[in-house]
């Protein structure tokens, strides 16, 4: 059930870690077993990431499908920033979410973000396209930076494009990046319940606003540092943008429905859409988060719902928002605490080269839940 569902979905805490080793294990490039690859071959996990080394998986590895193998060795190196995208969308997820009381938690082990993606809720959503978003996002400028074999700058943007600008240099391919996505990240849906098109829907919202958040750069030429003519192409956004226009969708997402014309001659694909639960509703665009069910509260914890609670968790005593401690604390209530913390301070640069700082103490009131 995509990105991070229960096996035999493709990643797990564990891939993900052993992604995560594989350019220190490449660096190393040395005999003898790595942690995340080892350097004996089989005919079911070996695959090629450059022309004259070939990665061969250990079993937490090959938790990948056999198209998504297929898509790495068709696409040598692309393996490092599948590893990158991930790893950055995990964090962005973390950030967005620091303040709320579901905090994008994440544990070791084979589930990485727990029970709840196998839920329909809105943060269930916000999983599904920060993940996608991440790898297309990585994948694209991957390839804008030669570190991809198959892929390359975005090269079709040429000749003028104003009276005083011409398209040139290297443009991110994020034409490829959706593409590689599309296929990689949706291979790991299967059926046709309104999960299935929960999970299409919100893994493409991800790829969408990384394409529609893409801006123009420009250099300029000129004598003496004029700007008679520039050079522009297209740049992606950073994921940090991509993750503020998700969070905002995620607020404002969409409750969705399986629709049914009730049309035996109806096409497939107009048979599986959604449709907005309150008929009085739009339905959702393509960059429109959807959900199905409630989600929970996240106040207490529940080893049913995966839910951790927010028992400990810092607050803040003076605001009314998410992040203060009524809300978040969810009215039980919060205790305060004083912490004396030591810091490097008053730091000044010696010629050279060498800084010398002060240790300042100072004391901490901090805010937890009860």
């Amino acid at each position: 059930m995509g990105l991070w569902a229960l096996l035999p979905s493709w990643v797990s805490a564990t891939l993900l870690l052993a992604l995560t080793a594989l350019p220190a294990a490449l660096a190393a490039n040395s005999s003898g077993r790595w942690w995340g690859i080892v350097n004996i071959a089989s005919s079911t996990n070996l695959l090629t990431d450059s022309k004259s080394l070939q990665l061969v998986l250990e079993p937490s590895l090959q938790l990948l499908s056999r198209k998504q193998r297929r898509l790495i060795r068709q696409n040598p190196g692309i393996l490092h920033s599948v590893s990158g995208g991930l790893q950055s969308a995990v964090r962005e997820c973390k950030w967005q979410f620091r303040n709320r009381r579901w905090n994008c938690p994440t544990a070791p082990g084979p589930h990485l973000f727990g029970k709840i993606v196998n839920r329909g809720c809105r943060e269930t959503a916000f999983i599904f396209a920060i993940t996608s978003a991440g790898v297309t996002h990585s994948v694209a400028r991957s390839c804008s930076e030669g570190s991809i074999e198959s892929c390359t700058c975005d090269y079709r943007r040429r000749g003028p494009g104003g009276p005083d600008w011409h398209w040139g240099g290297c443009s991110d391919n994020i034409d490829f990046g959706r593409l590689f996505g599309r296929e990689f990240v949706d291979s790991g849906e299967k059926g046709r319940d309104l999960r299935f098109l929960m999970n299409l829907h919100n893994n493409e919202a991800g790829r969408t606003t990384v394409f529609s958040e893409m801006r123009q750069e420009c250099k300029c030429h000129g004598m003496s540092g004029s700007c008679t003519v520039r050079t522009c192409w297209m740049r992606l956004p950073t994921l940090r943008a991509v993750g503020d226009v998700l969070r905002d969708r995620f607020d404002g997402a969409s409750r969705v429905l399986y629709g049914n014309r009730g049309n035996n001659r109806a096409s497939r694909a107009e048979l599986l859409r959604l449709e907005p639960e309150d008929p009085a509703h739009k339905p959702p665009s393509p960059h429109d988060l959807v959900y199905f069910e409630k989600s929970p509260n996240f106040c207490t914890y529940s080893g049913r719902l995966g839910t951790a609670g927010t028992a400990g968790r810092a607050c803040n005593s003076s605001s009314p928002a998410l992040d203060g401690c009524e809300l978040l604390c969810c009215g039980r209530g919060h205790r305060t605490r004083t912490q004396r913390v030591t810091e490097r301070c008053n730091c000044t640069f010696h010629w050279c080269c060498h800084v010398s700082c002060r240790n300042c103490t100072h004391t901490r009131v901090l805010h937890e839940c009860l």
